[in-house]
């Protein structure tokens, strides 16, 4: 499957800002499950890419960020928490799990597949509705983004 059949629209974003735009007018908790797990994805992908110790933890790094921004841009709520401390937990094990202590790490490019195996978890096929708020910021309908 491609990023667009596993994360809808989430996956047209280019940026964790314009990820979190679009979480504020999504309806329903699968949805906003797959857009934070995108989220957290393009935190992971935001890391240099390299075979270094350090690179893997520029991943975890990137993650770290994308948890505070997601978390906090969702005024904390339990889907969003649930999936960001999930995958984030999850790989951090995952590169613990890896490490030979000065002798052997997973490259970033690893941490990042793992992260991606990890996302797919939270694929949402839809339909997906949004909010559609009038002058005054009040909610006036429901938009239909995707079946």
């Amino acid at each position: 499957m491609n990023e667009h059949q596993l994360f809808g629209p989430a996956s047209a974003c280019q940026s964790l800002q314009e990820l979190i735009s679009l979480a504020q007018c999504i309806v329903g908790n699968d949805a906003r499950c797959a857009i934070t797990a995108y989220g957290m994805l393009l935190g992971a992908r935001s890391a240099p890419v390299g075979d270094y110790r350090e690179n893997a933890l520029e991943v975890l790094n990137g993650l770290g960020v994308a948890k505070m921004e997601l978390d906090k841009s969702s005024c904390h709520t339990e889907p969003t928490v649930m999936v960001t401390a999930a995958m984030l937990s999850a790989t951090q094990k995952f590169v613990d799990e890896m490490t030979i202590p000065c002798t052997e790490w997973p490259s970033s490019t690893e941490v990042v597949t793992y992260v991606t195996e990890f996302a797919a978890r939270y694929a949402y096929a839809g339909p997906w509705r949004r909010t559609l708020l009038g002058p005054h910021g009040q909610v006036v309908g429901l938009e239909v983004l995707s079946e």
